[in-house]
């Protein structure tokens, strides 16, 4: 479908169909992607825990299986799962859909633990996905102790685990939006999402620059979308922030 839709009304029209066809056949990897956002509720509305399970481990590409991995999360957050069979998840789960699916759930279960606890696990936990939801808990429970200097400074460490980078970069983002006083501008973050060297403070920028795209139409953000697959030299995390808003523009119109 992806550059054939040019000519077509992007936002009118799309069923759950086509985006589903979209997630798995579209030739711009950011379509794929936001049509896999787009199918998110509707997947954790309409299938049972056990579909989702085999659509994260077997879907067709990565979107539906990022769908289908955040659709569970969803599931998962109230379906009363104990604090082992959440960590037993995230640690030990052969497919990366699937443990990335209980971080919500598991960080709810263990927000309760002790800060020094779960600074630990965020840095030695046995999966990404563990420290992640660990670093989230941890960062969640201590975030009057960390300003924007503190946060960049653990995006920027080398030696620190991934997981607990990528929690601190999504706790930066909110730092890069309030107070309205020291907030980035819209231009800022796409120069910091698009330049910056280090991955980590791309993302923290791109997780900000999202609530800025979601104000454009589906149509502009469809476009955009189309461009940035046709230019060289576009970063990773530049790309994602346009897809994720494009899905969650979709999104509100299933």
């Amino acid at each position: 479908m992806g550059l054939i839709l040019w000519t077509a009304p992007v936002w009118a029209g799309f069923t759950v169909a086509d985006f589903e066809r979209m997630a798995a056949r579209d030739l711009i990897p950011e379509i794929r992607l936001a049509a896999g956002y787009a199918l998110v509720n509707h997947y954790a509305a309409t299938k049972s825990e056990s579909e989702l399970i085999a659509l994260a481990k077997a879907g067709v590409s990565e979107a539906v299986r990022l769908a289908a991995s955040l659709a569970l999360s969803q599931k998962w957050l109230d379906a009363g799962k104990t604090r082992d069979e959440l960590l037993k998840l995230a640690a030990e789960e052969a497919s990366a859909e699937v443990r990335a699916a209980a971080v919500p759930a598991l960080m709810t279960a263990i927000i309760t633990d002790k800060a020094d606890a779960l600074l630990e696990l965020a840095k030695t936990g046995a999966t990404e996905e563990l420290q992640y939801a660990a670093a989230k808990a941890y960062f969640q429970k201590t975030r009057a102790t960390f300003n924007r200097e503190k946060l960049e400074a653990i995006c920027l460490d080398e030696s620190l685990p991934v997981g607990y980078r990528k929690a601190a970069a999504e706790f930066l983002a909110g730092h890069y939006l309030f107070p309205e006083k020291t907030a980035l501008s819209k231009a800022e973050l796409e120069k910091q999402a698009l330049e910056h060297t280090n991955k980590y403070m791309r993302y923290a920028a791109a997780v900000a620059l999202v609530n800025y795209l979601v104000e454009e139409s589906a149509d502009a953000l469809y476009k955009k979308v189309v461009a940035l697959f046709l230019a060289p030299g576009v970063s990773e995390e530049y790309r994602w922030a346009y897809a994720r808003a494009l899905g969650l523009k979709w999104a509100a119109g299933l």
